[in-house]
C-alpha cells in the first residue's frame, strides 16, 4: 500500500524516569522531539505530491503517518468493527445504570450519559468499564508484542505532568470513572493526553460550503487513519455526553477516551483533529506544560460553543499545549484553525471547499515540505472544480484518499440536520469501503 509505515515508532525508557525517542534538548529542561514532547518517529517516504501551495489554495499539504507510537495503538483500544458486525462483535454489553445507558444503534455501541461530571464518570464507569473486559490486559500483550513490556510506568509519569491542567469538571469526571470501573487513573490520564504525548496520525477531512453541497447546506467529511492493530477493534464507540449547564454533544470515540477526537454538538458545531508536528509551524512554538491538553481543550468547545466564531474565541482564550489543525463546521460554514501554543490562524474556504491533511500553510505558521502529499494532491482536483457534492460524492473523495486498512473511521456531518454517517473499518480493510451508519444525533440529546 502507498505510504505504508516503516513499523511503530517505539517508546523507550531512557534511564532517567522519562522516555526518548528521537529526542532533542529544548533548552527548558525537556525535551522536544518536534510536536510531542516525548515520543518522536521517522518519517515514512511520501509519494511525491504536488509542489508547496499557499494560502489561497487553502490544501495544508499531509504526508503518510509516520511510525506509529505504539501506546497510542492500543489506547484505541480497537479501532473498529463494521456496522453490521459491531453488535456481535463488540465487547459491550447493553444495560443502564442512573441516567446513563449503552446501547446499539445500527450496530454501533452508543452510549449516552448525563449529569454533572461525577454522576457521568460513574455511568461511564459502570456500563463502560463493568460491562467490558479490564483493557490493560490488552495494553500489556500489545507492549508486549513490540518490545516493551515496562514501558507504561514511565508513561505515567509523563501523563500525570499534564494532569493537573484538566479542566476542573473532566478532572472530576475521570476520577469518578476511575473508582466506578476499578481502571488504573495513570492508564486514563494518558488516554487523554495521548495526542500531546505522541505522533502518527494521518488524517484528511474535507469541509463543502452551501454553495457547492447539493444539500444548500454545509457538508464536513473526514477520514480517521491510525494504526489498525490486531485484536484491537471491539472498543469503538459513540459516547454521548449532556453534561449539566452545557451543551450535549457526540463524540466518535475509541474507549476510554473521553477527550474529543471527532465530534458534533446540539448546535451542529462539529470538529475533528488533525496533526501537525510542533517543527512544522513557523513560529518555532515548544511545547506548553502548562496547556490544556488538545483532546480536552476540543471537548470545551463542544460543550461551550455554538459556532465556528465562539470556538475561536475559547481555543485563543486558553493556554494550548501543542500544535494542531482543527477542522471546524458549524451550520453556516467551515474553517482550519492552525493551532500552535503561541498563536491561533484561521482559514477560510477557496472556491468554497476547505482541506486538511498534516501540514500548516498559511502565511505566519506553514513551512513547505520537502515533499508533497499524494492525499491532497488528489483532493485538490475537486476543490479546483466547480461541480456540487452530497454525502456521497464526498465519501468518494474521502475514499480517494483513503490509506487502506489504516483508515479506521470515516464520516460524515451535516451540521444544519444534526446527521452524522458513520462508516467503521475492521483493522483489514479500509473504513471508507464500509456501509454508513447514520444517526440522527438529535434523538440521541433528547
Amino acid at each position: 500500500m502507498r505510504g505504508m509505515n516503516r513499523g511503530p515508532t517505539i517508546l523507550r525508557p531512557n534511564g532517567a524516569g522519562v522516555t526518548s525517542c528521537g529526542f532533542r534538548p529544548n533548552g527548558a529542561g525537556v525535551y522536544s522531539p518536534g510536536r510531542k514532547p516525548w515520543a518522536q518517529g521517522p518519517h515514512a517516504p511520501a509519494p511525491k505530491g504536488p509542489a508547496w501551495e499557499s494560502q489561497n489554495t487553502a490544501a495544508p499539504l499531509g504526508r503518510k503517518p509516520r511510525g506509529l507510537v505504539v501506546l497510542f495503538a492500543w489506547v484505541c483500544v480497537g479501532a473498529f468493527a463494521t456496522p453490521a458486525a459491531a453488535q456481535t462483535d463488540s465487547v459491550f454489553k447493553p444495560g443502564t445504570h442512573g441516567k446513563g445507558e449503552l446501547k446499539f444503534v445500527s450496530g454501533v455501541p452508543v452510549l449516552v450519559v448525563s449529569g454533572k461530571p461525577a454522576a457521568i464518570g460513574e455511568q461511564i464507569g459502570t456500563l463502560v468499564g463493568k460491562n467490558s473486559p479490564d483493557p490493560r490486559p490488552v495494553l500489556d500483550e500489545f507492549l508486549k508484542a513490540v518490545k516493551l513490556e515496562n514501558g507504561f510506568d514511565a508513561i505515567k509519569l509523563i501523563a500525570r505532568k499534564l494532569q493537573p491542567n484538566f479542566p476542573t469538571d473532566h478532572k472530576l469526571e475521570i476520577e469518578a470513572l476511575a473508582k466506578a470501573s476499578g481502571y488504573d487513573p495513570d492508564l486514563l490520564w494518558f488516554c487523554n493526553t495521548v495526542y500531546d504525548l505522541s505522533s502518527g496520525m494521518g488524517c484528511s477531512t474535507v469541509l463543502v460550503e452551501s454553495a457547492r453541497s447539493k444539500t444548500k447546506a454545509p457538508i464536513f467529511g473526514r477520514n480517521f487513519d491510525w494504526v489498525p492493530s490486531k485484536g484491537l477493534p471491539q472498543q469503538a464507540a459513540i459516547f454521548v455526553f449532556k453534561p449539566a449547564g452545557k451543551y450535549a454533544f457526540a463524540s466518535i470515540t475509541l474507549s476510554p477516551i473521553t477527550g474529543v477526537i471527532s465530534g458534533m454538538n446540539e448546535h451542529g458545531l462539529s470538529c475533528t483533529i488533525n496533526e501537525i508536528l510542533l517543527k512544522q509551524a513557523k513560529d518555532k512554538s515548544k511545547f506548553d506544560w502548562d496547556g490544556v491538553p488538545m483532546l480536552l481543550a476540543f471537548r470545551r468547545v463542544l460543550e461551550e460553543c455554538k459556532t465556528v466564531a465562539e470556538a475561536e474565541t475559547l481555543l485563543r482564550g486558553i493556554k494550548r499545549t501543542t500544535s494542531a489543525s482543527l477542522s471546524i463546521c458549524d451550520a453556516k460554514g467551515g474553517a482550519v484553525f492552525e493551532i500552535t501554543p503561541k498563536a491561533i490562524e484561521v482559514r477560510k474556504p477557496t472556491n468554497d471547499l476547505t482541506l486538511c491533511t498534516n501540514h500548516f500553510v498559511s502565511d505566519p505558521l506553514g513551512i513547505a515540505p520537502k515533499k508533497g502529499c499524494w492525499r491532497l494532491e488528489k483532493l485538490l482536483e475537486t476543490q479546483k472544480g466547480d461541480g456540487k457534492l452530497g454525502v456521497d460524492d464526498v465519501f468518494a473523495e474521502l475514499d480517494a484518499v483513503s490509506q487502506g486498512k489504516e483508515t479506521l473511521q470515516s464520516m460524515v456531518f451535516e451540521p444544519a440536520t444534526r446527521t452524522l454517517y458513520l462508516k467503521i473499518g475492521d483493522g483489514k480493510t479500509s473504513a471508507t469501503k464500509a456501509k454508513p451508519a447514520v444517526f440522527d444525533l438529535a434523538k440521541l440529546w433528547e
